[in-house]
């Protein structure tokens, strides 16, 4: 009769299971791609963009309030009063303004005003304040959102530096996160 003779069996499943490998790293390039699109390309870019928006807010609060003029001192700004706060702090400054309070006070009100109208309708945690000395307590102001809100939590800060006749004046913003 007829022999069948059974031509590259050997050959088909050498073939078949090259295939199947094939396959399997295939599955496996797709699954590995699927996880880099999801955690690398996919990742939240709000908590970026909040981290910016915050950098950039606190140091756009510093700057402008620094060089703000003021209206009842003679057109002063901030910068001057507060160095003038520093070099007389014992007397509350040297510079009167027209409503009678001296430049510590005044800076003080405006800062509370300012914070008040911006930060704190904001909701935005914060602690600012300015010295020549790291004490506290010798500070010229210190104004804090609460207990839990300084300078050595994670958070964005903008600090400058002005002369004064008792050393470098630090001004510190600092916005908690």
């Amino acid at each position: 009769m007829f022999k069948i003779k059974k031509i590259g069996t050997a050959k088909n499943k050498k073939a078949q299971m090259e295939i199947m490998g094939l396959m399997v790293i295939i599955i496996l390039v797709i699954v590995g791609m699927l996880f880099a699109i999801k955690f690398v390309l996919l990742k939240p870019q709000a908590e970026t963009k909040k981290n910016y928006m915050t950098t950039q807010m606190v140091s756009n609060f510093a700057v402008a309030i620094m060089h703000s003029t003021t209206q009842d001192c003679r057109g002063t700004d901030m910068s001057e009063l507060m160095i003038d706060c520093a070099n007389w702090k014992e007397s509350s400054g040297s510079i009167v303004c027209e409503n009678g309070e001296k430049s510590c006070e005044y800076v003080k009100d405006v800062f509370e005003t300012v914070i008040n109208e911006t930060l704190a309708v904001w909701k935005m945690p914060y602690y600012i304040k300015a010295g020549t000395s790291k004490l506290d307590q010798e500070q010229i102001f210190i104004f804090q959102s609460s207990p839990l809100c300084h300078d050595k939590v994670p958070g964005e800060s903008e600090q400058f530096f002005l002369p004064t006749d008792r050393g470098l004046l630090s001004f510190k913003v600092f916005i908690c996160r």
